[in-house]
C-alpha cells in the first residue's frame, strides 16, 4: 500500500523540517547533475547550525526540490524511527535524538504519523 505523506502539512504538524536536519549522502550519479560546480561532492552541506542549506528559512521549502537528491525523493519519514524520537521530545539536535534512541522503546503500533490525523473527538 503506497502512504502518500505531505510534507508542508507534516511540518506544520510538528516534525519543523526533521529530514531537513539528516545527513544526505549523494550516489556518485547525483553529485555532477546536482552540483556542476563541484562534481566530486559526496554530501550536501550543513549550515552550522546543522540544518540543510538548502532550506529556505522563511518558508520552510527546499530550494532544490524538483531537483533534489534521490535519498530525499525516498525518504519516509513514519518510518524513522528517529522522527519519533524528535516527536516525542522536541526537534533537537542530530547527535542529541542519537543520544535518546539508544535507551528509548517505541513500538510500531505506537508511532505518530505525519501528518498526524486529528484526534477522534475533533474529526467529526
Amino acid at each position: 500500500m503506497t502512504r502518500c505523506i505531505s510534507c508542508e502539512v507534516g511540518r506544520a504538524m510538528g516534525c519543523h523540517t526533521y529530514c531537513c536536519k539528516l545527513l544526505v549522502r549523494l550516489q556518485p550519479d547525483e553529485a555532477a547533475a546536482l552540483f556542476p560546480d563541484a562534481p566530486d561532492r559526496r554530501w550536501v552541506d550543513k549550515a552550522p547550525d546543522g540544518w540543510c542549506v538548502h532550506l529556505d528559512r522563511a518558508t520552510h521549502a527546499c530550494d532544490i526540490w524538483s531537483r533534489r537528491p534521490r535519498v530525499c525523493r525516498e525518504y519516509f519519514c513514519n518510518d524513522d524511527f528517529l522522527l519519533q524520537i524528535a516527536l516525542r521530545h522536541g526537534p533537537v539536535r542530530l547527535v542529541d535524538l542519537v543520544r535518546l534512541a539508544q535507551t528509548a522503546y517505541i513500538p510500531k503500533e505506537t508511532y505518530r504519523l505525519v501528518p498526524e490525523p486529528p484526534p477522534d473527538d475533533q474529526a467529526r
